[in-house]
């Protein structure tokens, strides 16, 4: 039997209100198990909202390996009925897909996996969710989990280049507009810079009917269809999560390796694959990111492996991840891989980070500026040229004597003031390297809240890197990173709607009482394998 595929096949939403549409592509031997022709491999669902003709080459290649696919388009896009709410119906249109999928002669029997990258892989969660007793495994790249997790920092601060680039590109269409946008950011280079924020959808190429509906964290549009930690700690299947080290979503791919089966009494098995990627996911076979060269050891094409771990007849606990600045691969069974050792540098006077604590008491000053935000960089690339800027303070180690590895969650304790109403604080760890190069290593960001004792607690993204002999660590703090995230305006009331901003004098406390630190897990040289 020749493999097939069967186009534009149409299946039932989960309201009947209309037909969703997708493609199913079957293996050679893909018969009802039981018959001579039965290679009794897995099913792959897949359902995305980026159009399932973009899934043709992989599912092709998928098929070749005995895997059956079904790429469906979700509610609203492309060929599917309905209105295209992000996230809203993903978890009842994926139950209703999942029992289409079971009752075809061709999926009896068989293992149903989930499977998607960045929007799709929260179709996949969703569909493990709904229906937990008909998914046999998930295969998450990338997860773009939610507009809430995905378009907003931890602290609530709008990642504004992200949300706009992705709202006009794919939020409102029947289809993804992309020579559109890529032409619109092209040419309107100060869009992202207008005042309110709430108009930047009335000025984007064409217009948007919801951009107001989504600029807020707690917003109810922001939270739709989001699925709860309860429900993702219950799951009983096995995953493979895949990340990469320079995406966005990284924080979302170690969450879920730690949440998801962590309420089952025999958790089943997981397997973590972080690699030296960004969104693209080394698809191009490039090495580099920005102004990092991993080397010739970092090129691992994603195809085969994601395959390898579908087909395997066992699987145990498995992290698999590339270390940058030691340019290998390494293996454990556990993240972060340890031991680890908390180790705190402490900020003093003299812009110095240092390992002695109870330095005299002292402080350094900024002045922010919204009208001269603190400026963004792509992943990876070289920040030198950003560490003389007066709206910044910086604190140095100096280079250090011997290397160190840095896997897990660092974790930054700010003592701040200000003179604004409201205001933002960016932190970030960077490696000056020993030629000049300046990379960001890890970081994070709060509103101004203190705790009671004055301090601001700020989870900085986790870090996987080698830092060699000569180079030296850097904590960063500013007030922006425009236009990653959206602009304080150091005034009161919703940034979305204002117009006016206001300068604030910054001030970074350190030594004493008021110590700002960060707390790095340095891994020992035990707890590496290759």
């Amino acid at each position: 039997m020749r493999r097939r595929v069967l186009g534009g096949v149409h299946m039932p939403s989960a309201d009947r209100a209309g037909r969703l549409t997708g493609d199913i592509y079957l293996p050679d031997g893909s018969g009802p198990p039981g018959g001579g022709e039965d290679t009794a491999g897995p099913v792959l669902l897949v359902r995305t909202a980026y159009g399932r003709s973009r899934m043709t080459d992989e599912a092709l290649a998928w098929s070749s390996r005995g895997v059956t696919v079904v790429v469906q388009d979700v509610r609203g896009r492309y060929d599917s009925d309905g209105d295209w709410q992000p996230y809203r119906h993903e978890t009842a249109d994926g139950a209703a897909a999942v029992e289409w999928v079971r009752d075809q002669p061709w999926a009896a029997g068989r293992p149903l996996v989930a499977y998607g990258a960045s929007y799709s892989a929260f179709c996949a969660w969703a569909v493990a969710v709904a229906r937990p007793a008909q998914v046999d495994a998930v295969i998450s790249v990338a997860p773009s989990l939610g507009l809430r997790s995905a378009k907003f920092e931890p602290a609530g601060i709008l990642r504004l280049a992200e949300h706009a680039g992705w709202w006009f590109l794919h939020g409102e269409g029947r289809t993804s507009r992309v020579q559109l946008t890529e032409r619109m950011l092209a040419q309107e280079k100060d869009l992202l810079r207008h005042l309110p924020v709430a108009e930047i959808g009335d000025l984007a190429w064409p217009g948007t009917r919801r951009w107001r509906e989504v600029l807020h964290h707690d917003d109810a549009a922001v939270r739709a269809g989001e699925l709860t930690d309860a429900d993702l700690a219950a799951l009983s299947v096995p995953v493979l999560h895949v990340g990469g080290l320079y995406d966005l979503f990284l924080p979302e791919t170690v969450r879920l390796w730690q949440l998801a089966g962590s309420a089952v009494a025999h958790r089943p098995h997981r397997t973590m694959l972080l690699g030296p990627w960004d969104h693209g996911f080394g698809l191009s076979g490039a090495t580099r990111i920005g102004a990092r060269e991993h080397g010739p050891r970092a090129r691992r094409l994603l195809g085969p492996l994601l395959a390898g771990w579908l087909l395997a007849t066992d699987r145990a606990d498995r992290v698999t991840y590339f270390l940058p600045g030691a340019g290998r691969w390494y293996e454990g069974s556990a993240w972060p891989p340890g031991p680890t050792t908390a180790t705190i540098w402490y900020a003093t006077d003299g812009g110095a980070l240092t390992r002695e604590p109870g330095r005299p008491a002292g402080a350094v000053t900024f002045l922010d500026d919204p009208a001269d935000p603190f400026p963004s960089r792509e992943p990876g690339a070289d920040r030198r040229d950003l560490l003389g800027r007066a709206d910044a303070v910086c604190f140095e180690t100096g280079p250090l004597t011997e290397a160190v590895t840095l896997t897990g969650d660092p974790i930054a304790v700010l003592h701040t003031g200000t003179d604004a109403e409201d205001t933002d604080w960016v932190v970030r760890l960077l490696e000056r390297q020993t030629d000049g190069t300046v990379v960001s290593l890890a970081q994070g960001s709060a509103r101004h809240r203190p705790a009671t004792d004055g301090s601001l607690e700020v989870i900085l993204t986790p870090i996987v890197a080698r830092v060699a002999a000569g180079s030296s660590l850097v904590l960063q703090v500013s007030s922006s990173d425009f236009p990653d995230l959206a602009r304080s305006l150091n005034r009161a009331g919703d940034r979305t709607t204002g117009t006016g901003w206001s300068l604030a004098h910054q001030q970074v406390n350190h030594g004493g009482d008021r110590a700002t630190r960060v707390t790095l897990p340095v891994l020992d040289d035990s707890g590496a394998a290759s």
